[in-house]
């Protein structure tokens, strides 16, 4: 209902909610009927009240706060209604920017109630059809994928969660947050007019509401301002010792955890896509395009952009002597910041977009560079999962991409004197992009697959030297995927975990509930006992927790629980010819807190278990043993 309302609903995100809520469906989470009716009858109330809206204020609505402020989106759905008339009902709810403006125009037309609500039932029915059924197939395809593997499930899950978010995040810039900038942007001009040196007249002249480009030239100053700064903060982030080398180290071995063979077989291959071949092969098409088209400027802009990027990426890299995750090529190549990937395949297909959406509508312009941003980020992507960069280096790689192609936008969008067939340079770019793109992985694709195989990354310790002191050199606190060092690692145990979870169950420690709809609603019932509450997921660089177990309080009148969590090391431990693998734990405690008696909310408040006085030496020797 919240989308549908008369301009509000230009700022509610239904889209994120329902295509999520359509993938649990396809999961099966949720029961889809009620989820149907609810959402149909939802998407009918709004209408009918902006319908009302409409009806009952008429030509008042423009004058009235905050409409006034938006005046610009009512013309635009005055123009929509008289171009389509009735129809417009039913096709306006599936357009982004006039959704929430039709049924008001509507009823300010004084078009009919009974044929409106005929027209507004039946679109709120293909509505909810239409954003409903693509998550339901992403989850019915999860739920598949999960049935082979749930590694990979979540790997792919994990991808188009990210690519979702991107792209809805470009989506509002350009189709709701842009139309907003004509009063500010009116504003900002006329008070660069007003001064008289060179720069401010230049800027008030380049920047006027008037000029067809001026709100493209103010995205991408807003765009390189943005992202450039933050390039060079992220730098200095990956100095030794800061939390993001850390983050790195985390994430490298969350993803190393989450590695299947078919998930290999996909990240290969969009990885193989961003290669120098591909790229150089799409580059050069591209240039002899623009100047086959005799686009000089736009030519040398191009040229200029992608062998600057060429020619930065390596000496960035000889700067900063970044090591990779492991090792791939020689030269500067071996080392890792920033990522050349993402880095020329953001210029690339970054300044295609902006020549193939140059003057079309908002709703094309976010379409293309949706396709774009989706080809991009999952080559970034690729990269960070096959361990071939840290996640700081791609991150980084499309953040100075990102500032090459505002740069790009800047400088070469206002030119409208080099005509360029937009269609013609999409099908140039896909159809490079397939044949040489193809041929490099039909004819190397078995050698990347060996060149980016798993890497094992195992110390060995003998049991004698762990006891001695190599326990110390261990972590000895855990360490978040965001880098951030959390509470103190006192277990080191080393052993089959059958035998240690036997042990701690005859001192009071059990098995927590699984996650379900079920005990995650334990969350919001006010009387939950701790022993039915989920546990919180956490993790320690980047590896999920192979036990868990809870032990309620002693004392029932703090109605809290104790918490221990073993997670896998990359050490083992040999005794007697058998390597055991070295399990790192914590123990906290978490009181848990029922704000107004409604809800059941965990919240650690100890670190140690009181009784834990002995050094960290005398708990790794006897969980050596067994004990605990």
């Amino acid at each position: 209902m919240g989308e549908a309302l008369f301009i509000i609903g230009l700022f509610v995100p239904t889209t994120v909610v329902l295509v999520g809520a359509g993938t649990l469906v396809g999961l099966g989470k949720l029961d889809p009927v009620p989820l149907f009716i609810w959402t149909t009858l939802g998407a009918t109330a709004g209408d009918a009240i902006s319908y009302w809206i409409g009806w009952r204020f008429k030509d008042r609505i423009k004058s009235m706060w905050p409409l006034n402020k938006y005046s610009h989106m009512v013309e635009s759905g005055e123009k929509f209604f008289e171009r389509h008339g009735g129809k417009s009902v039913f096709f306006g709810r599936f357009v982004p920017g006039v959704k929430s403006i039709v049924p008001g125009i509507a009823g300010m037309a004084g078009m009919n109630f009974t044929r409106f609500s005929i027209v507004n039932v039946t679109s709120a029915f293909a509505w909810t059809i239409a954003h409903m059924g693509p998550g339901i197939i992403a989850g019915t395809a999860l739920s598949a994928i999960g049935q082979i593997s749930g590694r990979l499930a979540f790997v792919l899950g994990a991808l188009l969660f990210i690519i979702f978010l991107i792209v809805m995040l470009g989506r509002w810039l350009i189709l709701i947050i842009l139309p907003l900038f004509p009063n500010a942007h009116a504003a900002i001009v006329a008070w660069f007019s007003k001064h008289p040196d060179r720069v401010s007249q230049w800027i008030a002249r380049n920047f006027d509401p008037a000029h067809p480009r001026s709100a493209g030239m103010l995205a991408s100053t807003l765009l390189l301002l943005i992202t450039m700064p933050s390039f060079f903060w992220l730098v200095g982030q990956v100095a030794p010792g800061e939390p993001m080398v850390r983050a790195d180290l985390s994430i490298l071995n969350f993803f190393d955890s989450v590695r299947t063979t078919v998930g290999d077989q996909i990240m290969v291959f969009f990885t193989m896509l961003g290669d120098g071949i591909v790229v150089t092969a799409v580059s050069i098409a591209v240039a002899a395009y623009l100047f086959g088209k005799k686009a000089w400027r736009r030519g040398i802009g191009f040229v200029i952009a992608m062998a600057g990027t060429a020619m930065f990426v390596p000496l960035f890299k000889l700067i900063l002597h970044r090591s990779r995750p492991i090792e791939l090529y020689a030269g500067a190549d071996a080392y890792s910041f920033p990522s050349g990937h993402a880095t020329l395949t953001a210029v690339l297909f970054g300044i295609c977009a902006v020549l193939i959406a140059h003057d079309l509508s908002r709703w094309l312009k976010a379409t293309i560079f949706t396709i774009s941003a989706t080809l991009v980020i999952t080559i970034g992507f690729s990269r960070v999962y096959l361990g071939a960069h840290w996640l700081s280096d791609v991150v980084a790689g499309l953040l100075f991409g990102t500032a090459m192609v505002s740069a790009f936008a800047f400088v070469f969008g206002p030119i409208h004197n080099e005509k360029i067939g937009r269609a013609t340079l999409a099908g140039i770019v896909v159809a490079t992009l397939t044949v040489f793109g193809g041929w490099h992985i039909w004819s190397s694709f078995d050698q990347a697959l060996l060149t980016y195989q798993p890497r094992a990354d195992t110390e060995v310790l003998t049991a004698s030297g762990w006891r001695d002191s190599e326990w110390q050199s261990l972590p000895a606190r855990r360490i978040e995927l965001s880098g951030d060092r959390e509470e103190p690692l006192i277990i080191q145990y080393a052993g089959p975990l059958p035998q240690f979870e036997k042990v701690a169950e005859s001192d009071g420690w059990l098995r927590p509930p699984k996650w379900s709809l079920t005990t995650a609603g334990g969350f919001v019932e006010g009387q939950t006992p701790p022993d039915s509450l989920p546990i919180l997921p956490r993790s320690q660089s980047g590896r999920q927790p192979d036990l868990v177990l809870i032990r309620n309080d002693s004392d029932e009148s703090r109605g809290g629980r104790w918490v221990l969590r073993l997670w896998p090391s990359r050490y083992q431990i040999l005794e007697g010819g058998n390597l055991q693998p070295l399990y790192l734990g914590s123990v906290v405690h978490e009181d848990i807190l029922r704000p107004m008696g409604e809800f059941s909310g965990p919240r650690t408040d100890l670190y140690a278990p009181p009784t834990i006085g002995k050094s960290r030496a005398a708990h790794a020797r006897r969980h050596l043993k067994g004990s605990f």
